[in-house]
């Protein structure tokens, strides 16, 4: 095996570890946010998907409720003062 053979070994395996590294990084990139209502006042939320809540009752209502504020996060929406 002379220098050139052995170079292009060496090359051939680097390039076929940066593609593999690469073809297994795609699934990663990958995020999944999603945006959800909660119930019982409809309050917009943003979430990985699927989304994995437990359930909290909620003994009172919002702050200053029915007062809403305009939030353009996640999407344009009224969101109470919490």
């Amino acid at each position: 095996m002379n220098s050139g053979e052995r170079l292009l070994y060496r090359s051939l395996i680097i390039i076929a570890v940066i593609l593999a590294v690469i073809w297994y990084g795609q699934d990663a990139i990958r995020e999944g946010w999603t945006t959800y209502v909660r119930s019982p006042y409809n309050e917009v939320e943003s979430g990985t998907d699927p989304i994995q809540t437990y359930r909290r009752d909620r003994y009172r209502k919002p702050y200053r409720y029915p007062f809403t504020f305009y939030q353009s996060y996640p999407y344009p929406h009224m969101r109470y003062g919490n």
